[in-house]
């Protein structure tokens, strides 16, 4: 069986990409300034593939960490031996991809 097409995982995964990006506006980041119709025509214009990635990272968070929160906490354990909220508060200023990034290249 060949791979599927990044349009043949939505339509099989989420039935359409409206959907996809219905699941995403609560669970992805966006601009502090942005409201739900912007974010959500921002997204439907976002490549297939992106979105996909977009969904498996925030799945990722949900099942390993639960919220961003918890991540970073995680990051700053493995960082430093004990709590250092001036890291943490840069962390959280960070996206969530580039969280998950750290946070592997420190628990490798």
């Amino acid at each position: 069986m060949s791979k599927l097409s990044p349009l043949q995982t939505i339509k099989r995964d989420f039935n359409s990409k409206k959907d996809l990006v219905d699941k995403l506006v609560g669970a992805v980041e966006r601009f502090e300034d942005e409201d739900d119709a912007a974010f959500r025509s921002r997204l439907m214009s976002v490549s297939n593939k992106k979105l996909l990635r977009l969904h498996a990272t925030s799945q990722r968070v949900a099942s390993e960490f639960g919220t961003k929160e918890k991540l970073v906490d995680a990051i700053v354990t493995l960082k430093f031996s004990k709590s250092n909220d001036d890291f943490k508060t840069k962390l959280m200023g960070y996206r969530i991809g580039r969280l998950l990034d750290l946070h592997s290249s420190l628990a490798g």
